[in-house]
């Protein structure tokens, strides 16, 4: 968990084969509407309708405004006028946000109840209601009628489809929805590289760059993570070392816990989060963490507290918990963020959350390439029992989730197969964001990132979204002619752990048995005949930026040897430069790993 911080137009159950999970039919958030049309938007290049915001709208309303104005002009050549609602009301409308128009309408709307990002689609007479909570309600509002009801399409930031239509129509909408999820952050390059991007997808996590004009994110979150040497600095244990973990009888310094039963630690504490939300007004969340280490202390005061609570949460959140109280009466707006990761998963058996703390579990152990809640190995079952008591409990559940291989972002994790299932489990149990941590790096360029953002996007938007329907539609808009061979490769990839029960964790080697030299050689091959079918230099590249981690497994295995492996190792590093790829792993550039293979 450490963190550093041209648009084309275009039987078991583990063993189901991708077509057929292709094929699956899933049940959505949104009402479905009637097929016959109920309104005509613009027809034959003109349009009667006007787009109405309120006089008093905030950036976001009017970017919404924009942006539904610049797609339907896409789609039909229509430019629709913006107007405010100081004007007199019209015939044909499209009503955006809360505006004096709207109030006209009956029934009104409770946009109390809509939260931040809720928002309702209506058609009512000849006026379509695009109405949401504020800041971003509205805006999501607008993405979900171009992209349900019109087909627009954001595949990536360089790839949208936007339909030519000689008549916009919309259907009988009266449909309100309100995400299950209160913060969705996707940690992927792809979506944090573009905010407009990402606020099409209705993500709102914090790094993905949203100004104002999208809303901005849900939380602020400062530090983001690990902040006990933030807390208390290091350089302390010169002159405190008791502020330290004792740890086999010895005070130990370095990358360390704290001593969370020493007063003064609590102290020096609840001062620096003071100073935090001072400095950083915009931060609505304070991280109170422990280090990314185990090395907690082993005092008889925080011994005490863990043997008596079952877990080392119990000191943890004792600690958590004072500076929580202390913070409340100056600042009751402000939470406080703690993680129940690796030796604090497990709750403790009576201290309980303040009210105003966040706890952030973590799946960091887990198989991912079986579902959460039904795989059988000991791992998850003891991540499904430490979610099932954190739910009751927590007054704000979070989740930090994991997508792809840290040690090796360019080999194949194959864990699409438990995606869906592993957002429906978070939510079923009462967690209220996810963070699902993927390849952050500079350039991006994970194992099959466009995909995996795009369909992690869309789950946490709609835990019930129609994935297959989703990915049919992005692999064959993406790989155009290649698509079929695509979908073999990734069927080849899944089925070690489909077929043999395979799992695949997030540190796992090129070693390893999912990785075997049968399925690496089925799926290169399978890339060939891809590469082969690409209509376009623009297709074939993208079969070969697919195909390096399958190049990557052969390269780190000395599946290849002498100057085929060199010669291997440079047709990597040209393909991944020209792509932008920045690094082979969390910590690793893919310069240093070439230079490390002679490859400059």
């Amino acid at each position: 968990m450490k963190i550093t911080q041209p648009t084309e137009r275009p039987s078991s159950r583990h063993r189901r084969p991708w077509p057929t999970w292709l094929a699956i039919s899933v049940l959505c958030l949104s009402v479905a509407p009637s097929a016959l049309a109920a309104v005509s938007l613009a027809a034959k290049g003109e349009s009667q309708y006007r787009i109405i915001v309120p006089a008093e709208a905030i950036p976001a309303e009017r970017y919404a405004a924009e942006e539904l104005q610049r797609y339907l002009e896409k789609m039909s050549g229509v430019k629709l006028r913006i107007v405010t609602d100081a004007e007199q009301p019209t015939a044909h409308e499209i009503l955006l946000g809360n505006n004096t128009h709207l109030a006209q309408l009956r029934p009104a709307l409770d946009f109390t109840k809509l939260g931040p990002d809720g928002f309702v689609l209506r058609v009512d007479g000849n006026r379509v209601v695009i109405a949401g909570g504020r800041p971003r309600g509205t805006l999501n509002g607008v993405y979900t009628l171009l992209e349900e009801q019109l087909g627009v399409r954001w595949f990536t930031p360089e790839l949208e489809t936007v339909p030519k239509l000689d008549r916009i129509e919309l259907p009988d909408l009266n449909a309100t929805t309100i995400p299950a999820l209160e913060n969705r952050d996707v940690f992927w390059s792809e979506m944090m590289h573009s905010a407009d991007f990402a606020a099409r997808h209705r993500v709102n996590g914090q790094h993905c760059g949203l100004t104002e004009k999208h809303g901005g994110a849900f939380t602020v979150c400062h530090p983001f993570v690990h902040s006990f040497d933030a807390l208390v600095p290091p350089a302390l244990f010169a002159d405190h070392p008791e502020y330290f973990p004792l740890i086999a009888g010895k005070r130990k310094s370095g990358y360390v816990q704290r001593c969370l039963a020493n007063p003064d630690v609590l102290k020096l504490s609840i001062a620096q989060v003071r100073a935090w939300i001072k400095e950083h007004p915009e931060a609505t969340i304070i991280s109170v963490s422990q280090n990314d280490t185990f090395n907690n202390c082993q005092c008889e005061s925080c011994k005490a507290v863990d043997d008596a609570e079952g877990s080392p949460s119990g000191s943890l959140l004792k600690f958590v918990n004072a500076v929580a109280e202390a913070i409340e009466p100056e600042h009751p707006n402000i939470r406080i963020d703690t993680l129940a990761y690796q030796y604090t998963r497990q709750p403790p058996k009576t201290i309980r959350p303040r009210r105003n703390v966040i706890v952030r579990l973590c799946s960091i152990e887990c198989c991912f390439a079986h579902p959460l809640e039904t795989c059988p190995e000991e791992k998850n079952r003891r991540f499904r029992d430490d979610i099932v008591a954190w739910g009751p409990i927590a007054p704000r559940l979070y989740v930090w989730d994991y997508t792809t291989d840290f040690g090796h972002y360019q080999q194949p994790f194959p864990n699409f197969d438990a995606l869906q299932s592993n957002v429906r489990f978070f939510v079923k149990h009462n967690v209220k964001s996810l963070f699902e941590q993927g390849n952050y790096s500079s350039g991006g360029g994970g194992e099959m990132e466009p995909l995996r953002a795009y369909i992690l996007a869309k789950l946490l938007w709609n835990p019930d979204t129609d994935v297959p329907k989703h990915t049919r539609e992005f692999v064959n808009a993406y790989y155009g002619q290649a698509a079929p061979k695509i979908f073999a490769y990734l069927d080849i990839i899944h089925q070690p752990g489909r077929e043999q029960g395979r799992h695949i964790h997030i540190f796992d080697k090129p070693t390893s048995a999912y990785l075997s030299e049968d399925v690496m050689n089925a799926g290169e091959k399978i890339l060939d005949e891809a590469e082969s079918l690409a209509e376009n230099d623009t297709v074939r590249f993208r079969v070969q930026v697919a195909r390096l981690p399958v190049w990557y497994v052969k390269i780190a295995t000395d599946r290849v040897t002498g100057d085929a492996k060199t010669d291997l190792v440079k047709r990597f590093v040209a393909i991944a430069r020209q792509a932008g790829v920045s690094n082979i792993s969390e910590q690793k550039s893919v310069a240093e790993w070439a230079k490390k293979l002679g490859v400059e």
